[in-house]
């Protein structure tokens, strides 16, 4: 079972905790010399149940963890707010991290325009997260510098909706369109507080454990993947 064994050497500290707390090293003589990573992946995958209970308490430790440092860093999540839907001051607060050519966030924006269309408390923070290329940092870095100009939404709009990877060509078309001077969008693109928004937002996602795009964070949850309309609205009512 190669995905279990992968999931084993990714998880050894949780593991060794939990070894002992199992009583595992009955299965070992313990007059040998030293126990090897692979002789404790070759133990625990003889025994389904044994596997099953740690698999299942590093799932709940992981996920403990993850709500842990979500709690740590709630300011820095709800920082640099400019970058939202709905409601400025809205108290039920959701944050997205999400990547331009991720077509699961592209199918998310309509689920949050009409969710926040339903409740003019809902505030959305984006943080952008260029995971899928060079592409993805072109138009993260577009977006933010469009912000400077008040156009932060208008662009945002238009690049969520853009089918295939987005080009520079596709950043002046949209300038044009939503009334953005393209030579000065450019110049914030490149400053260093564009950059250094993008690398704090790539960190915030290591830390709290997102691995992908799109990744909600509701309160101390974090729920990775497309979620609807409706999923949302339960999540907000249950954290009320």
């Amino acid at each position: 079972m190669p995905s279990l064994i992968n999931t084993l050497k990714l998880s050894l500290p949780y593991i060794a905790l939990l070894i002992i707390g199992l009583n595992i090293f009955v299965y070992f003589n313990i007059t040998e010399n030293g126990i090897t990573d692979n002789k404790i992946i070759k133990i625990l995958t003889r025994d389904d149940d044994t596997l099953t209970r740690i698999l299942n308490k590093i799932d709940i430790l992981e996920k403990n963890n993850k709500e842990k440092n979500i709690s740590k860093y709630q300011e820095k999540l709800r920082s640099n707010d400019n970058f939202f839907l709905g409601n400025k001051e809205g108290s039920a607060v959701i944050v997205e991290f999400f990547d331009y050519n991720c077509g699961y966030c592209k199918r998310s924006f309509p689920e949050l325009m009409d969710l926040i269309s339903g409740d003019k408390n809902i505030k959305v923070i984006l943080k952008e997260l260029p995971v899928l290329g060079e592409s993805s940092v072109l138009a993260a870095r577009a977006s933010i510098a469009s912000e400077k100009q008040k156009k932060y939404f208008s662009m945002h709009q238009e690049l969520i909706k853009i089918s295939g990877q987005i080009s520079e060509v596709d950043i002046i078309n949209i300038s044009e369109k939503i009334g953005i001077n393209y030579d000065q969008l450019k110049i914030d693109m490149n400053k260093d507080e564009t950059i250094l928004l993008i690398n704090e937002n790539y960190r915030l996602a290591d830390l709290i454990g997102v691995r992908g795009t799109p990744a909600f964070i509701i309160n101390n949850e974090l729920i990775p993947g497309a979620i609807g309309k409706e999923e949302m609205v339960e999540i907000l009512k249950n954290e009320k």
